[in-house]
């Protein structure tokens, strides 16, 4: 191959490289364009709908228009979502009726067909947010069928908003593989539980089914743990009988007594004293620590006890009953100032830094 050849070649190649990377900046461009003007026009079908919802809602005769296209289903279904978030009552009958009238409900049914993962995920959420009862088959069906491992948290997000006893042994086999998400992604989803029960005024059914769960030999003791908290972050106060014999039933499990504190604490429970007391003494630093942290809540009897965990051999305690000292009042700065004196340098400095934590804060 001569000289001449080959640099012809290395132009040819230049040239269709220089063609190629063009057309790859004419379709990135386009495509900017594209999506610029089609975010334009899902703001304008928003704003027009939820105009239009609006008047809807005091003059029942306004018309809304029916979407026509995918992109006017999405921007209704935004708005509809985003409404029944922040509404409740008479106007979130009226969203939903609105929604079933303008078929929004049955887009997304449809969408949960698609082969393309993240349209079902968008299917499920906003089908969630409607919170239709008939929609509960619908999320048990992708539960059992579904493959992708990021639209399950979904689905059982979706079911428990709208969940009643007969859902929980569906939302728990989920909950209960140790490998399903975290701790936290369960409370919350018995936190929505809790609202299900309350909202159809069934609180006292839901003590019952507690009740049944936590003497559930197959549910996980850390599953249990998870609704035990989730009972505190909702604030579900006909619980705290079932919360104390908890407390007792798992006396060797570290965990669940935790969050056995830690509820009864959230509501609290100061007529518990006993309990605490009985924390503030325990083999296991983790509870005292965090038996100490709410400490404050309860009678000033419970100085005293407060007072040796400053010498306790956990700094995580150390520092929670000083910081609960500091919130009792009088009582509890006269114990800390006394302190500042200790021979032991750990209770030293420990109430020495609370004490100018409260100086520094004032």
């Amino acid at each position: 191959m001569g000289s001449e050849t080959l640099r012809n070649i290395i132009i040819i190649i230049n040239v269709l490289l220089f063609i190629v990377t063009f057309l790859l900046f004419l379709v990135l461009l386009f495509h900017k364009l594209h999506v610029e003007r089609r975010a334009k026009r899902l703001d304008e079908l928003r704003e027009t709908y939820l105009a239009d919802l609006a008047r809807r809602f005091y003059d029942p005769s306004h018309p809304v228009s029916p979407p026509g296209n995918a992109l006017e289903y999405e921007a209704l279904g935004n708005v509809v979502a985003t409404m029944l978030v922040n509404v409740s009552g008479e106007m979130a009958v009226n969203v939903r009726r609105c929604v079933r009238e303008l078929g929004v409900d049955a887009y997304y049914r449809r969408m949960l067909e698609s082969r393309r993962w993240v349209r079902r995920f968008v299917a499920v959420e906003k089908l969630g947010f409607f919170r239709f009862p008939e929609l509960k088959s619908v999320f048990e069906t992708v539960l059992a069928e579904e493959k992708d491992h990021r639209i399950i948290p979904k689905a059982v997000w979706a079911l428990s908003v709208i969940a009643q006893r007969s859902d929980l042994p569906t939302i728990n086999q989920v909950l209960k593989n140790p490998l399903f998400m975290s701790s936290k992604f369960n409370e919350y989803i018995y936190t929505n539980i809790i609202r299900s029960f309350r909202e159809h005024e069934q609180e006292a059914l839901f003590v019952e089914v507690l009740g049944e769960l936590m003497a559930d030999a197959e549910l996980p003791v850390l599953l249990k743990r998870d609704i035990i908290q989730a009972c505190g972050a909702e604030m579900f106060h006909p619980a705290q009988k079932l919360v104390l014999d908890c407390f007792s039933r798992f006396h060797d499990v570290a965990e669940m007594r935790i969050a056995c504190i830690r509820t009864l604490e959230r509501f609290s429970a100061v007529d518990e004293e006993w309990l605490l007391s009985e924390c503030l003494r325990d083999p296991d630093w983790r509870i005292r620590g965090v038996a100490a942290k709410n400490a404050y809540l309860y009678s000033p009897n419970i100085i005293p006890p407060l007072r040796d965990l400053l010498h306790d051999e956990s700094y995580h305690v150390r520092i929670n009953s000083a910081l609960a000292l500091a919130k009792m009042g009088e009582a509890g700065l006269d114990v800390l100032v006394a302190e500042t004196q200790s021979e032991d340098r750990f209770v030293r400095d420990v109430s020495q830094y609370v004490l100018k934590r409260l100086i520094y804060a004032s």
